[in-house]
């Protein structure tokens, strides 16, 4: 296995990793910054894993075209690293967003929190992703090795950059007077709220990018045998 691809199964290996750190409960409640803005010990190693995870997603695969080492196994394990590890990182954001605005919640009185991330984002990047492995698989089926597409880079690129985003900023925010829950300050949600509109269309587009490149390997070979029969 060449470098590229170790890079690739280290993406794989931190994803156990980063769930058995958030499912610690000591080091959720373990603060490194314990002033109005508190970030968990867990977040701060989720972020540092995920900015890892990132930077061997954008060194793998330059090093493989400069050295010529890209092998059917890279083109096949490069997204799929990223794309289980994307899915973890969006979970675990997600339930942070959906936990402090509950806690605010109730500790407001009944004063609702819009979510940062919503459910049906999730959704969307989950069933996209889901689609393009899909085809992907039965890609390799017909033995045919797809690699990812520029539309599919920059997704993950910016995929990243909202979670890592996400992950600094859902951390537990309070008075430093009276110790109450605030809410996000109004200038991250935009930016945050920026981001994940980016995020959702690029990933949307870069999925119909790769069903309308992708369509014929979709069609059963037993149809295209029967229809080569009667010309």
């Amino acid at each position: 296995m060449n470098l590229p691809n170790k890079l690739s199964l280290i993406r794989i290996i931190l994803i156990p990793i980063i769930m058995i750190v958030y499912w610690i409960e000591p080091l959720r409640n373990q603060m490194v910054f314990d002033g109005a803005y508190h970030l968990s010990l867990a977040n701060a190693i989720i972020l540092v894993l995920a900015v890892a995870g990132a930077l061997t997603d954008l060194f793998d695969g330059k090093y493989a075209r400069k050295h010529n080492l890209v092998t059917d196994l890279g083109k096949f394990l490069d997204p799929l690293a990223d794309k289980l590890l994307v899915v973890t990182l969006l979970i675990i954001v997600y339930d942070q967003s959906n936990y402090y605005a509950t806690l605010y919640h109730f500790e407001s009185g009944g004063e609702k929190l819009d979510l940062l991330v919503r459910w049906w984002m999730v959704l969307v990047i989950l069933a996209r992703e889901f689609m393009v492995t899909g085809i992907r698989l039965v890609s390799a089926g017909k033995k045919q090795v797809i690699a990812a597409s520029w539309y599919g880079k920059v997704k993950t690129t910016l995929q990243f950059i909202t979670l890592i985003v996400l992950l600094a900023g859902c951390a537990v925010l309070e008075n430093p007077d009276t110790g109450e829950l605030v809410p996000y300050n109004p200038i991250y949600v935009v930016f945050v709220y920026i981001l994940l509109i980016a995020t959702l269309f690029i990933t949307i587009y870069s999925g119909y990018d790769y069903i309308v490149k992708n369509i014929g390997n979709l069609k059963d070979d037993s149809v295209k045998k029967k229809n080569k029969s009667h010309k």
